[in-house]
């Protein structure tokens, strides 16, 4: 008798929260946009005040089929409306610098050889996510040069022979013998050679090979004493921010789901909402994607045999973040409320008068079994402390990863 009503009180708590809520739903009817899975993806609800803000953080899942979409769309309206003046990647510094090449329309390294390295795993062997790229250089193209932007990576070095590949290209050739092919010894000749050297060669080189070269030093001779990504693309990103006075320009990231979350100490977007020597606490704007009864693109060996697809390398996975086992949002079914299948919809989580702003409703996480990382949320933090809009993705496909 006990085991059943411990058995009806589970199901009654599960049921309970898994409904909606009037007051939640109310707000949300006014300040949702649905758009078709298969449309164009213009977001008209975006207004006066969202594109005041100076730097734009989209955090998304890699390995769902949406996210190089939601992307592109995104960082080109952006760009015609405002004019943005920096796409920040998530990859590293020599990385970025081929992938501007490219965009800009250069030939000399293939695009999948630009992202043989990447830590976006998925966006090595995809096309979908190589579609993205080839898609940003026509759209660079065709760009006025008033109107061109700029890419640059400043995730921690993930690709040492791109940076070898950098220094050579960029230092004369009298030093590149001592361009060591073991990382070690590369990281320990930078720390003792490479600013002196530039100091040296400063008069030969001009200045954005000089900010160049000392931000690749500084990338080495940090490699191993700072191992958070984060913290090295906030630090990444606090140089660059000094160097190219960005003060005043609009900045855009398209980057992993935690990175953008900004009520953290340790995550980038927290770190920079953090520092108050520069503006961000009230100029940047976080737009993150949640998912239901979507697929994701899973490394077979990282899953339980009972989960995988037999025989296959990658296994179509079954993702939904309404799922009570693996990771239930409390108050994700006011999202599906105003939401609908095969669509993509923009929340807006901040209005005036929003719920969000004193509630963890629909962000919170609840979960029995552990697979997939989920973040306790902050005593005193509400929802939209973490980000300020949501991408409400439905029925979206995996990345179908490329045939070996």
């Amino acid at each position: 008798m006990k085991t059943r009503t411990l058995f009806i009180l589970a199901i009654s708590v599960l049921l309970l929260v898994s409904c909606s809520s009037s007051k939640y739903v109310n707000y949300l009817e006014d300040h949702t946009e649905v758009v078709k899975m298969t449309d164009s993806l213009q977001f008209n609800s975006l207004d006066d005040r969202f594109y005041k803000n100076n730097l734009f953080l989209v955090g998304e899942v890699h390995e769902v089929e949406t996210s190089p979409r939601i992307d592109f769309a995104l960082f080109s309206q952006l760009h015609n409306t405002i004019q943005i003046d920096t796409y920040l990647a998530e990859m590293d510094i020599a990385q970025g610098y081929y992938l501007q090449q490219y965009i800009k329309g250069s030939n000399e390294m293939a695009l999948k050889d630009i992202l043989e390295n990447w830590p976006v795993y998925i966006g090595r062997i995809s096309e979908q996510h190589r579609t993205k790229w080839k898609k940003m250089r026509a759209y660079y193209a065709q760009l006025p040069e008033d109107r061109k932007f700029n890419l640059v990576g400043i995730d921690r070095i993930a690709d040492f022979e791109s940076i070898r590949k950098l220094l050579k290209e960029k230092l004369p050739e009298t030093y590149h013998k001592a361009i060591d092919s073991e990382d070690d010894a590369l990281i320990s000749w930078s720390e003792n050679k490479l600013n002196t050297i530039l100091d040296q060669e400063k008069s030969h080189l001009d200045h954005a090979t000089i900010y160049l070269l000392k931000n690749i030093a500084y990338n080495l001779n940090n490699y191993k004493q700072t191992k958070s990504r984060d913290a090295f693309m906030y630090q990444n990103f606090k140089r660059l921010y000094a160097q190219r006075d960005w003060e005043n320009t609009y900045i855009y990231g398209g980057l992993g789901f935690s990175h953008t979350l900004q009520a953290y100490n340790y995550t980038f977007a927290g770190r920079i909402k953090k520092d108050t020597k520069m503006p961000y606490a009230t100029k940047m704007v976080s737009l993150n994607t949640l998912y239901v009864d979507s697929r994701l693109t899973v490394d077979s060996r990282a899953l339980p045999k009972f989960m995988q697809d037999k025989g296959q390398a990658f296994t179509r996975f079954k993702y939904s973040q309404d799922n009570r086992l693996f990771m239930y949002i409390q108050g994700i079914a006011d999202y599906k409320k105003v939401t609908e299948p095969n669509s993509i919809s923009l929340l807006k989580l901040d209005a005036a008068g929003s719920p969000y702003l004193t509630s963890s409703r629909g962000t919170k996480v609840k979960k029995l079994i552990t697979i997939w990382d989920a973040y306790d949320i902050l005593d005193g933090t509400s929802t939209t402390d973490y980000a300020q809009y949501l991408f409400f993705v439905r029925n979206a496909d995996w990345i179908q990863p490329d045939e070996k």
